[in-house]
């Protein structure tokens, strides 16, 4: 499986030297206990190793467990450490894995929209792309561009350029 390792910049993790190309095993993988551990998201291993002090690689991990941490931390028996990675290559990764994992697969149950929940794409609830709730892009709240709501551009509401509101460019309020 690809994933994502960050590292001290000696290239340590925990007090384990690792070395570009090389691969390494274990005999038990479990989630923050033993084994390897890399996030599927590149970004977040940002959470783990902070930028400017550290440094990121691609790495293959194999035997994974199926357990996973809320920020796509997972762990495997084996890992080949790849390429060093970028802040630029990180970000253009990251857009990559959002891209890939933007589908029902990825976010819906069987048979359900693709969220019904807050900040996210194509939701029901607030702050997401194509909301029918509040500050998203497309939305039928408020403070988003193309809403029915307030404060968005190309909105039915107010604040919001070519608005049917109020304050807005282009608008058919006041």
């Amino acid at each position: 499986m690809k994933a994502f390792k960050g590292f001290n910049q000696d290239m340590t993790c925990r007090n384990f030297q690792y070395e570009e190309g090389k691969t390494y095993e274990e005999q038990e993988a479990k989630l923050c206990e033993s084994g390897f551990h890399a996030c599927e998201n590149p970004v977040m291993c940002f959470g783990h190793y902070a930028p400017g002090t550290s440094v990121y690689h691609a790495v293959e991990l194999e035997d994974v467990a199926p357990e996973r941490e809320s920020d796509t931390k997972c762990v495997g028996k084996k890992i080949t450490i790849g390429t060093k990675l970028g802040i630029p290559e990180i970000c253009q990764l990251t857009f990559e894995y959002v891209e890939a994992h933007c589908t029902n697969e990825h976010n819906a149950k069987s048979g359900e929209p693709v969220t019904a929940g807050d900040r996210g794409a194509a939701t029901a609830g607030d702050r997401g792309a194509a909301t029918a709730g509040d500050c998203g892009a497309a939305t039928a709240g408020d403070r988003g561009a193309a809403t029915a709501g307030d404060r968005g551009a190309a909105t039915a509401g107010d604040c919001g350029a070519a608005t049917a509101g109020d304050r807005g460019a282009a608008t058919a309020g006041d």
